[in-house]
């Protein structure tokens, strides 16, 4: 079964550039433009690439842009507006469109490319298409290594740091010259400020490369520890007892596996959230604490001073099987460590009584970590996407 995925998966790519090249014949007849290309995964709006295209729109209306997103995408909706500039992903127009950008702009690598894991490869065969601008604007803040952000794998052009050491960790561990990086601050931050929160608890863990290989998603410790977590006595009493919802939300990669926690005998104040119906930064905004394990969205949460609490139950495995040690380290950051279920539902006990309070010396370390605390993140991008390309 395995062989016979890898043949289609190569079967796929073979496709696929077979169709750039066809695009490539059909772009020749065009005049290549100033045209400027949007994506996040290519199936989504909800992330810096949507709040950059809308930045874009509004402000510099007179750029012509184009946002990446499939045609079935439940995101959809929120660009409604704008579908002359939205391009479905992977349609011959996506490809056409490729040839003719000369900035090609995403959160992921190389996002706006219709093939994941082949747009690195077409960037070094084909000459032409290298000949423009490739910005990275982020998913978020980069805490750990991995090889795909080096300089010397990734080469973008353009890269985007929303913090200061996560600026000074692309110089110096990834590598990239100085007019490579820019420290602006991420899009979506300027949907983050003056956030009034409800009493609302968010448990948002990130996904685990390993739990591809594992048999069955149900039997992984991943799964096992979340589901004991959900329906513990002493954490549905206390949300109880608090009148406080918590809601899950699984990451994008373990969406798919969402039945099984609904499954789950969980008390009536915690909400299973599917990623058609909720929206994250809504989630993020609307939340007083934050659960998650290494996810990098505490920053978001950091960014809005409200307080984050990591589950590390599998912290050396993460280590040695998902992503290598950076620069955060996370028992001297803004954030609570515990790797025991009852240390975390301590936790999130003293934090209702607190009020949801920040900690002083938590307090302390985000206003060192982010330079602005503003609502110009977009402009500054926009400024140092302009520099390079004039």
């Amino acid at each position: 079964m395995k062989h016979e995925h890898m043949i289609a998966f190569r079967m796929a790519q073979i496709w696929a550039i077979a169709k750039l090249a066809f695009a490539f014949i059909i772009a020749a007849f065009y005049r290549r433009k100033n045209i400027w290309i949007i994506a996040e995964r290519g199936d989504d709006a909800r992330d810096n690439g949507y709040w950059f295209f809308l930045y874009m729109r509004k402000h510099h209306p007179q750029q012509e842009i184009f946002y990446v997103i499939s045609k079935n995408s439940p995101d959809r909706i929120k660009l409604s507006e704008y579908e002359p500039l939205l391009l479905n992903y992977r349609s011959l127009k996506h490809y056409i469109m490729l040839w003719r950008a000369n900035c090609l702009i995403s959160t992921h690598l190389q996002g706006y490319f219709p093939f994941k894991g082949l747009g690195v490869w077409v960037k070094k065969v084909f000459p032409f298409y290298n000949n423009k601008l490739h910005v990275n604007i982020k998913h978020g803040i980069t805490l750990n290594y991995s090889p795909v952000y080096e300089y010397m794998y990734a080469k973008w052009d353009l890269i985007i740091a929303g913090a200061e050491p996560e600026y000074q960790f692309f110089r110096t561990k990834f590598g990239y010259p100085d007019n490579h990086v820019a420290l602006t601050g991420h899009a979506r931050f300027d949907n983050l400020n003056n956030i009034v929160p409800n009493r609302q608890i968010l448990l948002m863990p990130t996904w685990r490369e390993w739990i591809y290989a594992d048999r069955g998603f149900e039997q992984t410790e991943y799964a096992q520890k979340y589901a004991h977590l959900l329906q513990s006595p002493e954490l549905n009493n206390l949300l109880d007892e608090y009148n406080i919802e918590l809601v899950f939300y699984p990451h994008h990669e373990i969406q798919r596996y969402i039945d099984f926690f609904n499954n789950l005998n969980i008390g009536k104040h915690v909400i299973i959230a599917d990623k058609a119906h909720y929206d994250v930064q809504q989630l993020l905004k609307s939340s007083a604490l934050l659960l998650t394990d290494y996810s990098s969205v505490m920053f978001d949460f950091a960014y809005m001073r409200k307080p984050v609490v990591c589950y590390h139950f599998d912290y050396n495995r993460y280590r040695k099987e998902h992503y290598q040690e950076g620069w955060f380290d996370y028992q001297n950051s803004f954030a609570d460590v515990y790797s025991r279920e009852d240390k975390l539902i301590e936790a999130v006990r003293l934090y209702i009584l607190n009020g949801f309070e920040l900690k002083p010396q938590h307090s302390l370390y985000i206003n060192n970590l982010f330079p602005y605390h503003d609502s110009s993140n977009c402009e500054r991008i926009y400024n140092a996407i302009t520099h390079l390309h004039h």
